[in-house]
């Protein structure tokens, strides 16, 4: 039986239409002060990549540097 969150994963990779083999490990449904962009932080292999509005930002060799990625992100584009 398929847990809530293995479900919800698979709505948002549909909802994204990542590339083959990338699973979505961390979902943003609003950046900074702006609701209506969404940054996706995804696995493929041993890299994650930065995902803000259907657009690849960066790739980060682990989950907390892709986290300060977007973080950095909003910084720079004062969202």
């Amino acid at each position: 039986m398929k847990k809530f969150k293995d479900s919800f994963d698979i709505l948002i990779e549909k909802r994204l239409k990542l590339p083959s083999g990338e699973k979505a490990v961390k979902t943003m449904p609003k950046l900074g002060k702006r609701k209506d962009i969404e940054a996706v932080i995804t696995k493929k292999g041993n890299k994650f990549n930065i995902w803000v509005d259907g657009q690849m930002l960066d790739t980060f060799k682990n989950e907390r540097d892709a986290e300060k990625g977007v973080a950095e992100f909003i910084k720079v584009m004062r969202l």
